[in-house]
């Protein structure tokens, strides 16, 4: 990343780019830019930058189009808006499926002592987070489509919103999520 004009580096709006900064790199956000009346500027990141390697603030900014194609964030009213792309927010939500997958099977199980429950939730859990660390989106897609058919026909069968019904629309939302990834990929 790096910081157009000294004043904004070593004012407070500089600090404050830093701390977006770091959120944006940990969001997946492809390029940031920040703006003020007193200070303009940019700051940008990159999709795999290091906080190690930054440019020094006399390097002009990047061109109209590499800019184009980067996710941009623009400041309005003071408040950034960051946008990541959809293949970094099912991934993110991957994660989240994950765990709540996991946890809520092995919840149920201590629960009921259905070691069924604990086996399977540990099992999806384990697979959703493969496929979160290896950003393997077919195999959370087809992981969270089995798991709609199964809550679905476990909702069929009991009727109860809890915990079929619920995680069979999560599950359903998720399939959703991840196909529109994988149609964008």
């Amino acid at each position: 990343f790096f910081l157009q004009n000294s004043k904004m580096a070593s004012g407070g709006l500089g600090r404050v780019a830093a701390t977006v900064m770091v959120l944006a790199m940990a969001t997946g956000c492809g390029a940031l830019r920040l703006s003020s009346a007193n200070t303009p500027g940019a700051a940008f990141v990159t999709p795999g930058a290091s906080l190690l390697h930054s440019r020094p603030a006399s390097t002009p900014l990047r061109s109209a189009a590499a800019r184009r194609g980067a996710v941009a964030a623009r400041v309005h009213g003071g408040a950034p808006l960051m946008t990541a792309s959809l293949a970094s927010t099912a991934k993110t939500a991957t994660l989240a499926y994950a765990v709540l997958v996991g946890a809520g099977g092995v919840f149920a199980g201590i629960k009921t002592g259905s070691k069924p429950s604990i086996i399977s939730g540990v099992i999806s859990c384990i697979i959703l987070s493969i496929a979160y660390i290896k950003s393997s989106n077919p195999l959370a897609l087809g992981t969270s489509i089995a798991l709609t058919v199964v809550f679905g026909i476990r909702f069929q069968k009991t009727s109860k919103m809890m915990p079929a019904g619920m995680l069979g629309i999560v599950s359903g939302l998720m399939s959703l999520l991840l196909g529109m990834a994988q149609l964008k990929a």
